[in-house]
């Protein structure tokens, strides 16, 4: 029942490799020309919009993902409603943020008013293909949303190259850049949509209502999720600067990269465990003692080799990056085991719990965030993400287990568990890849 998920996870893993690969080396160039206040700028543009577009999405992304799978036939109207949901949802947004931020100029700590108006106009673009993506991977097509993600990454790679190396160009022409990126994906989607004969202009108000009400609950848990994850750099970069900022941000996308294997197993278990109801609890499980080996590996990988890639990828300017990522490191841990089981109830659209934990966190992390920072700037960031990923995993787990009347040593390892990881990496070079 596994083969077809552990495929799709290997594929993705191998095309997220080239992805990371990719962001890694934009991440250098940007660092290594700009130094820690040009990243650290970048990194607060890139937190504000983020906010911005998980805050618009309102949980139409896992509604996607969730409807698409269950029934395929209603693609076309789940295509529809995404382009029209982002059109009216990403202009609000960017003309509340406009006129807050006008108001407001000190809310962007060092950060240009002209920088975040245009790089917050890319949310209507951003937040489409963020549903788009989703639709593709409720349909199963795995190699068409990696295309798309490893894409996108070249042209952001490219924009960096040409920008800061060629040219020799600031921040601005590479955020000019970066907005336009994310306007030639939608093209290239609704492209793709046209050919298959999926794209649509009518609404389907019906399944819209059935979207919202099922994705809301998706909707507060991802977006507190993605308050503790980026707040910190908001917050970081609005009491301590944009050089500290830059700091922490090389850190922070080490902990990015280090996500990326636990989210795309959490994406592509969305669909195999609804579509499997009766054995959703066995599926997470053995997903979950699996992930459990992998993510361990990684993190002892991110403690022993973090100080000495930091130093030769980024340089020494960035050594004190170490520091709030032996911090992040086991929090990156707790927070991979969580998402993963949190599946679990997404299938069974039990996620009100969820959505409960991740609000006590994500108030005791801005609280401590606001309180401490100010006095101990990344190292308080890191801290206060680590109790908070800490405090929404030990609740996921307690509930996984109580729900399905299963003991803790259900999650824990087998050597059948590593035999099967061996199996796969076994594999993964003689995999042939279809849609």
């Amino acid at each position: 029942m596994l083969d077809d998920f552990s495929k799709n996870v290997a594929i993705s893993s191998i095309s997220r490799v080239l992805t990371i690969g990719m962001a890694v080396l934009t991440s250098v160039i940007i660092a290594r020309i700009l130094g820690p206040s040009g990243k650290g700028i970048l990194a607060a543009l890139g937190a504000m919009v983020g906010i911005a577009l998980q805050f618009g999405s309102l949980g139409l992304h896992g509604a996607n993902t969730y409807f698409a799978a269950k029934d395929k036939n209603k693609s076309t109207s789940l295509i529809a409603n995404s382009f029209w949901f982002s059109l009216v949802v990403g202009l609000v947004i960017f003309f509340i943020s406009y006129l807050f931020l006008s108001q407001h100029l000190g809310a962007l700590g060092q950060v240009d008013f002209r920088l975040a108006t245009i790089a917050l106009a890319a949310v209507p673009f951003l937040l489409l293909n963020y549903l788009w993506q989703n639709i593709l991977v409720g349909l199963n097509k795995i190699k068409t949303y990696n295309v798309v993600l490893i894409l996108n990454q070249s042209l952001y790679l490219v924009g960096a190259i040409v920008i800061l190396l060629v040219l020799r160009k600031g921040v601005l022409p590479l955020v000019i850049f970066n907005t336009v990126t994310a306007i030639i994906i939608t093209f290239l989607f609704w492209i793709y949509f046209l050919r298959a004969k999926k794209f649509s202009f009518k609404v389907d108000w019906h399944l819209i209502k059935q979207s919202l009400n099922y994705g809301f609950k998706v909707y507060i848990s991802c977006f507190l999720g993605y308050l503790v994850l980026r707040s910190d750099i908001f917050i970081l970069n609005y009491f301590r600067g944009a050089a500290e900022t830059g700091l922490y941000s090389v850190a922070a996308s080490f902990i990015d990269a280090f996500l990326v294997l636990p989210s795309i197993i959490a994406l592509l278990l969305i669909p195999k465990a609804t579509e499997n109801l009766g054995q959703s609890g066995d599926i997470v499980a053995k997903v979950s003692r699996i992930s459990i080996i992998i993510v361990a590996v990684i993190c002892f990988g991110a403690i022993f080799l973090g100080r000495p890639a930091i130093n030769i990828v980024f340089g020494s300017a960035f050594d004190k990056s170490f520091i709030p990522l032996l911090i992040l490191v086991p929090g990156a841990f707790f927070l991979s085991i969580g998402t993963i089981i949190s599946q679990y109830f997404t299938a069974h659209n039990r996620l009100m719990p969820i959505v409960y934990v991740w609000a006590i966190a994500t108030i005791l992390n801005i609280s401590m965030n606001i309180v401490y920072i100010p006095i101990y700037g990344m190292v308080a960031a890191a801290a206060s993400s680590l109790l908070a990923y800490i405090v929404v995993c030990s609740y996921v787990v307690y509930s996984f287990l109580r729900l399905n009347n299963y003991s803790f040593a259900k999650l824990i390892p087998t050597r059948k568990d590593i035999k099967i990881i061996y199996n796969k990496l076994d594999i993964i070079k003689h995999l042939k890849i279809h849609e």
